[in-house]
């Protein structure tokens, strides 16, 4: 017999991604300034994103369960022997959740090609990379030393990511810039 507890981290599981990118659409809204309700942007995004982004948050789920072995080998190989491929791990799940989820929230296209676009973005702009993933350590830093940070860091971590992408896709011509209203 399957407990709750089983149940529920399954659908926590399989509905992160999706969760991801209802959360990446509120925040982009926020950022462009643009103003509708919560609740309509939220189900938008769900709806037009569910299968794409359960799909990718799917794909975090190995790539996730690769880096927990591997640390679970960390007492007995030490860190020098387990440091790669945790970096490599991180930089994957990095890459799928800050990356192609965004991509599926924003454009259409199928799965693969959200995927292939996202790694590809990734891996070619290292700094943005890097600047995202020292603002992941930094936040899982402060959750880790001061635990109410969990309700504040991830959602500035986000903004934050959020501001930076639509500033990316607008410079690389990927998307139109939004129109300034007009003054009254």
């Amino acid at each position: 017999m399957i407990s709750l507890f089983w149940l529920v981290s399954l659908g926590l599981v399989v509905t992160a991604g999706a969760g991801t990118v209802v959360a990446y659409e509120v925040c982009r809204r926020y950022v462009l300034g643009k103003d509708a309700g919560l609740w309509a942007i939220a189900t938008k995004a769900l709806r037009q994103s569910w299968r794409q982004a359960t799909v990718i948050g799917l794909l975090a789920v190995p790539v996730a369960a690769v880096g927990i072995l591997t640390l679970s080998y960390l007492p007995t190989l030490g860190l020098a022997e387990v440091w790669v491929p945790l970096t490599v791990v991180g930089l994957f799940l990095l890459v799928l959740v800050f990356w192609c989820l965004p991509l599926a929230a924003r454009f259409t296209n199928p799965t693969w090609r959200q995927v292939l676009n996202g790694l590809t973005l990734g891996l070619t702009t290292p700094s943005l990379t890097f600047l995202l993933g020292l603002a992941v350590v930094l936040g899982g830093v402060a959750i880790w030393n001061f635990m109410p940070a969990v309700f504040v860091a991830p959602g500035l971590i986000l903004l934050w990511w959020c501001y930076l992408l639509e500033g990316f896709f607008v410079a690389r011509g990927y998307v139109q810039p939004e129109p300034k209203e007009a003054e009254v």
